[in-house]
């Protein structure tokens, strides 16, 4: 989510217009303080949002780091499966050799105990077999190791299930952090009289001409191309991708959707690049991870461009001097000018994948 939406840019245009104007919100919503300027409120909604995306991003960082943890169980459990063949093997060879001992004068109370179906009590006093010790030292021996392997590796899989059980409760935390902050900003706007809405439309669509204005004079040559089609120039797969995400201009900003309908910002540049047959995270931070830096005057359609010092917010260039970006509950999906004031200021760098 971008902390400058349209609305954003407009409170001070909106506090000059309407001199200040203070909301009068409903008593007891806890939403804002009744006494709050439309500049503040707007403001505070801008907070609310960034916030909302901020959380989202983490969410989406844990996930994956969720994902990796239930591969990395799997995988453990399959290994515990295998070990405990192994070792039921070994068990068997050694009920054998005790079979064995039975048919030439009857077996050893000791090892009665070795054969018991309880892993736990198998080998617990097998130091003191000394006949077995003498007959079946090696087959003992592999079984002493088994065991301790698997006991090692039921150890390593309860660590990774209960990693696995924290992390899915902090992404959980996170999710619902963003709710909430998502909520709050709702209510705030959902409390803005019709007056007051109908001046915020009249000022956006003023913010709009001057962005327009701006992003003219300020992208870099050549001239930057119509929003929001995509410049010519770049890689196939590249093109394709900023072709699908310059379609999306318009559509819905929902946190954690990666369409067709609705996007977040990192859904934006994941499903597009998917159109490109590449597989990204839905992460904006492990996007920028795993794409190559790449100078903001080499650009090409396609590349990632990420912004804030956290990272927490991805678009995707689309050639003359425009990017594509997911950008708020607010604006939706949005096609702007890289190279204005305010994107520049909080530009981090892009990645080419």
């Amino acid at each position: 989510m971008a902390t400058r939406p349209i609305l954003r840019a407009v409170s001070l245009a909106i506090a000059a217009a309407l001199s200040i104007t203070t909301i009068a919100l409903v008593p007891g919503t806890g939403a804002a303080n009744p006494n709050l300027s439309i500049e503040e409120v707007q403001q505070r909604v801008d907070a609310l949002y960034g916030e909302a995306e901020i959380a989202t991003e983490r969410a989406h960082t844990i996930t994956l780091d969720v994902q990796d943890a239930q591969q990395r169980l799997a995988r453990l459990r399959v290994d515990i499966a295998k070990q405990e063949r192994e070792f039921e093997a070994l068990r068997e060879v050694l009920a054998h050799a005790a079979s064995d001992m039975y048919a030439t004068g009857g077996i050893d109370p000791s090892m009665q105990m070795m054969l018991s179906s309880n892993p736990d009590d198998f080998l617990l006093q097998a130091q003191s077999l000394d006949q077995v010790l003498r007959s079946q030292d090696a087959d003992l021996r592999r079984a002493e190791t088994a065991q301790l392997a698997l006991e090692q590796t039921k150890t390593r899989a309860d660590q990774e299930l209960v990693r696995l059980r924290d992390l899915q409760a902090k992404a959980q935390k996170e999710r619902e952090t963003a709710d909430a902050n998502l909520a709050q900003a709702q209510e705030m706007l959902s409390r803005l009289k019709r007056a007051e809405r109908e001046r915020l439309a009249e000022l956006q669509a003023q913010r709009a001409a001057d962005a327009a204005a701006e992003s003219r004079a300020a992208a870099p040559a050549p001239a930057a191309a119509p929003a929001p089609s995509v410049s010519s120039s770049g890689s196939g797969r590249g093109s394709t991708a900023a072709s699908y995400a310059a379609a999306q201009a318009g559509k819905a900003y929902v946190y954690g959707a990666a369409g067709p309908d609705a996007f977040d910002c990192s859904g934006l540049t994941m499903a597009a690049w998917a159109t490109a047959g590449v597989s990204l995270p839905h992460a904006s931070s492990q996007q920028y991870a795993l794409t190559t830096r790449v100078d903001s005057g080499s650009l090409i359609p396609g590349d990632l461009v990420f912004f804030y010092s956290d990272l927490h917010h991805v678009g995707m260039y689309i050639g003359g001097g425009n990017f594509v970006h997911a950008a708020n509950p607010s604006d939706g999906v949005l096609v702007e000018s890289l190279f204005s004031s305010y994107w520049q200021s909080v530009y981090m760098g892009a990645g080419r994948v």
